[in-house]
C-alpha cells in the first residue's frame, strides 16, 4: 500500500464516482464529479510525467482557489511530486522571491502569474511551464493546462516525503517554508473529520484550502464560493447567501470577515437563514460579540470557533455555545477550546528568540503554547542554517519535536486554552509583561463606537517599552470610556491612547488580526490621525 496521500482521494472517487466533487462560479458555473475530478488528475499527472516530471521535483502553484488548483495539486502528488503553494494575497515581488527559493521543476498558473518571470530570473529557466489559459510567448507559460494529458498511477513515496509546501504569513518576521509530509496530510486530514465530522450528504463551503483538500478525502461536495480570497472582507454577502441556498450548503467554513457580513446582511434584510448545520471559523480570536450575532443570524447552525496555525491545525476548537456559557476567568483572554485529542501541549515561559530546551511556565500562569502530534509540521524546507527550525522548533533528546505556536496563554481548570496574545506582540513595561489581546479586550469591551483596538510596545528609555493604545472609531470622545475600562481591568497602565478613524492594518490571509508591524511603521511615520 503506498503512502502517498492522494491515494485517499482515489479510493473515494472510485467508490463514487457521479458524486459532485467541486460548484464554482454560481448558478451558471461549473460542476465537476468525482469520476470527472479523477481522470483530470491521472491525465495531468501523466502529463508531468511526459514533460520529464519526477518523484521528489517541485510544483509550484500560482492559481486561485479553483477545481484547476485541486487537479494540479492532486496530479502533482500522484505523479510523486510536492506541491508548492502560494497564497494569492502574497505581494508580488514576495511571490517572486518565495517562487525562486522553491527551485519548481514545473510552474502552473494564470496567464497573469507567470508574468512573475520577469520579477524572477530564475523562473524563465522553470522547465515545465503550464497555463490555465491565454497565448503562448516568452513571458507565458509553454504549455496550455488542457495540453497536459497521459496516464498515471499513483506513485509509491515513503511516508516522511515531502507533499505540500506552503508559506506563514511573516507576521513574526520571514515567511517560513512548512514542510506538510505524505504522512501529516494524511493526520491532518483525520483530525479535521474527527474535529468537524462530516455526513453522507453534506455540501461544503469553504474558502480554506486544506479543508477542501480533506473534503475530497471524504467524497464531500465542495462550493468554492465567489469571494476573492485576497479580500475575503470586500466580499458581497449576497452572492454567498445566494449559493449556499442554490447548492443546499450544509457546513460552511470561512474566516471571522466573511460571517460578520453574512449576519449582517441577513439582519439588515429580514431574510430567513440558510439551514446551515454547522459553521466553522478561525485564523484570528473571535469576540463573543461576534459569536452572539452569528448565532441569531444562523440559529440552526452549530458554531465552531477552530484553533491552529499553518504548522499545526487545527489544535483547538470550541463551540459558541460552550465558549458563550463559559463564566470567564480571572485572566480572561478568548478561550480556545480543549486540544485535540491527537496533539500534545506544553505551556512554556516566554521566550524571545530560539528556545534550546522546553521551560516550562510556572503552573497557572501565562507562557508560549508548545504542540507535537502526527499533524504537526516538524520541520522547514529552504532553511539556510536551520534558523526557522531553531527559532519555532524545540527537539527533545528523544527525538520529539515541539513546535512553537507563538501563541501565549494558559490552560484553566478544566484543560481549555485561553488566548491572550502573541510572544511577538507581548509588551515588556518596567520589567512585567503586557499582553496585547488582554489589554485589547478589555478597551474594546462591548462599546460599539470601537471598530478595531489594537495594542502595542514603543521603546522607551525609562520603561523599555510604554504601551500605546490605538482605537479606531470614528468619536474621539471614547478615549475617557477606553481609560475607564482598562482601570477597572487590573489598572492596565496605557501610556498612551490615540483615535483613528482610518482602518487599522490586519493580516492579509484572514483580514481579522492586527498587523502589529505596518502599525509601528504607520505610527513612526506619523499617518495615522
Amino acid at each position: 500500500m503506498t503512502a502517498n496521500v492522494a491515494q485517499l482521494f482515489f479510493d473515494v472517487a472510485h467508490r463514487q464516482a457521479d458524486r459532485l466533487a467541486f460548484v464554482s462560479g454560481g448558478p451558471s458555473g461549473r460542476r465537476i464529479t468525482f469520476g470527472e475530478l479523477r481522470r483530470s488528475v491521472e491525465r495531468f499527472a501523466g502529463g508531468l510525467a511526459s514533460q520529464g516530471f519526477r518523484e521528489g521535483d517541485r510544483a509550484l502553484f500560482l492559481l486561485p482557489m479553483s477545481p484547476e488548483l485541486y487537479v494540479a495539486v492532486l496530479g502533482a502528488l500522484t505523479a510523486g511530486g510536492v506541491a508548492v503553494f502560494v497564497d494569492p494575497w502574497v505581494p508580488l515581488r514576495q511571490i517572486a522571491r518565495l517562487a525562486a527559493d522553491a527551485r519548481p521543476a514545473a510552474v502552473i498558473g494564470t496567464p497573469r502569474a507567470h508574468l512573475l518571470r520577469l520579477l524572477a530570473p530564475e523562473l524563465r529557466r522553470v522547465r515545465i511551464s503550464v497555463t490555465t489559459g491565454g497565448l503562448g510567448s516568452s513571458i507565458a507559460a509553454r504549455l496550455r493546462f488542457d495540453d497536459l494529458t497521459g496516464t498515471a498511477a499513483v506513485v509509491r513515496v515513503p511516508p516522511d516525503a515531502p507533499a505540500l509546501i506552503t508559506y506563514t504569513t511573516g507576521s513574526s518576521g520571514a515567511p517560513k517554508a512548512v514542510n506538510r509530509t505524505h504522512a501529516i496530510l494524511a493526520a491532518q486530514h483525520h483530525v479535521i473529520r474527527e474535529e468537524f465530522p462530516t455526513e453522507a450528504t453534506d455540501v461544503d463551503l469553504t474558502t480554506f484550502p486544506v479543508f477542501a483538500l480533506s473534503n475530497l478525502a471524504s467524497g464531500v461536495t465542495t462550493v468554492i464560493p465567489r469571494v476573492d480570497l485576497r479580500r475575503v472582507s470586500g466580499a458581497d454577502p449576497a452572492v454567498v447567501l445566494g449559493d449556499i441556498q442554490e447548492f443546499g450548503v450544509a457546513t460552511a467554513a470561512a474566516s471571522p470577515p466573511l460571517f460578520d457580513l453574512l449576519a449582517e446582511r441577513l439582519r439588515a434584510t429580514g431574510a430567513s437563514p440558510p439551514a446551515l448545520r454547522r459553521i466553522v471559523t478561525g485564523g484570528a480570536p473571535v469576540r463573543d460579540d461576534q459569536l452572539r450575532r452569528w448565532r441569531d443570524a444562523f440559529p440552526a447552525a452549530q458554531i465552531v470557533v477552530a484553533f491552529g496555525s499553518s504548522e499545526a491545525e487545527p489544535v483547538a476548537s470550541i463551540s459558541a455555545d460552550d465558549r458563550l456559557a463559559i463564566e470567564s476567568p480571572g485572566l480572561a483572554g478568548y478561550c480556545a477550546g480543549t486540544p485535540v485529542q491527537a496533539v500534545r501541549t506544553r505551556i512554556a515561559r516566554i521566550t524571545h528568540g530560539p528556545m534550546e530546551r522546553v521551560a516550562d511556565a510556572q503552573s497557572g500562569t501565562v507562557g508560549e503554547l508548545l504542540v507535537a502530534g502526527p499533524h504537526v509540521c516538524r520541520e522547514y524546507v529552504d532553511d539556510p542554517g536551520g534558523r526557522a527550525f531553531a527559532d519555532n522548533k524545540v527537539r527533545e533528546p528523544d527525538g520529539l519535536v515541539w513546535h512553537r505556536m507563538g501563541d501565549t496563554g494558559y490552560f484553566d481548570a478544566q484543560g481549555r486554552f485561553w488566548l491572550v496574545g502573541r510572544v511577538h506582540s507581548t509588551i515588556r513595561r518596567a520589567g512585567v509583561d503586557v499582553h496585547a489581546q488582554l489589554v485589547e479586550q478589555a478597551a474594546r469591551g462591548s462599546d460599539v463606537r470601537v471598530r478595531r483596538v489594537a495594542a502595542l510596545g514603543i521603546p522607551d528609555q525609562a520603561l523599555g517599552q510604554r504601551l500605546v493604545v490605538v482605537i479606531e472609531s470614528d468619536d474621539p470622545g471614547v478615549v475617557a470610556a477606553v481609560r475607564d475600562r482598562l482601570a477597572a481591568n487590573g489598572g492596565v497602565p496605557a501610556d498612551e491612547l490615540i483615535v483613528t478613524r482610518k482602518p487599522l492594518p490586519v493580516d492579509p490571509r484572514h483580514n481579522s488580526k492586527i498587523d502589529y508591524q505596518r502599525l509601528r511603521v504607520i505610527l513612526q511615520a506619523g499617518s495615522l490621525e
